[in-house]
């Protein structure tokens, strides 16, 4: 296999794909929550499930970080250096607002953090103006970063539409 379409390393393509379902299951179920549209009793369990589930995340989501820094990988065959640059800062964008939106969601709790019944933690902060102020943040930077994801996936699907397998070179299991 050329050095220009080779695997990302398995552990790079799990730890993409587990924050991958999870971001997009916080974010489409925050969302339709938002929209007022789900049934009462759904609408009383996602916010504590979501809570739960993103605040494990997040030691998964740092190490992801720290581990794709570790390792530069080559543009995949046949994209033009300042369309790979333009890919490369728009990753850097997911980062980035991913990071935003888990630590205001975390920093915005005005009340215990269940894990599943497993632990409990204590809010961050006091309810106050600057959790209300989080929240808005948190909301804002979800918009963004659903906005960058659509972008994210539709280059992801033009790309294999033109024959770059690049799903293929972030499965975990080519690597």
């Amino acid at each position: 296999m050329e050095t220009s379409t080779r695997s990302y390393p398995p552990l790079a393509a799990w730890l993409h794909w587990i924050c991958a379902a999870v971001i997009l299951w916080a974010m489409l179920s925050g969302f339709a929550l938002a929209s007022g549209a789900l049934p009462p009793a759904v609408a009383a369990a996602i916010p504590p499930f979501n809570v739960a589930l993103t605040t494990l995340l997040m030691p998964v989501f740092l190490l992801r970080i720290v581990y794709r820094t570790s390792f530069r990988m080559p543009p995949p065959a046949g994209i033009a250096p300042a369309q790979h640059r333009l890919a490369r800062r728009a990753h850097a964008l997911l980062y980035l607002l991913s990071c935003l939106s888990l630590a205001s969601g975390w920093l915005m709790m005005e009340r215990p953090v269940d894990l599943f019944g497993l632990l409990t933690l204590p809010p961050s902060l006091e309810p106050s103006v600057a959790t209300r102020a989080l929240a808005k943040l948190h909301f804002a930077s979800n918009v963004a970063l659903a906005l960058l994801l659509t972008g994210h996936i539709g280059a992801v699907i033009q790309h294999q539409r033109q024959g770059r397998r690049l799903l293929r070179r972030m499965s975990p299991l080519t690597g």
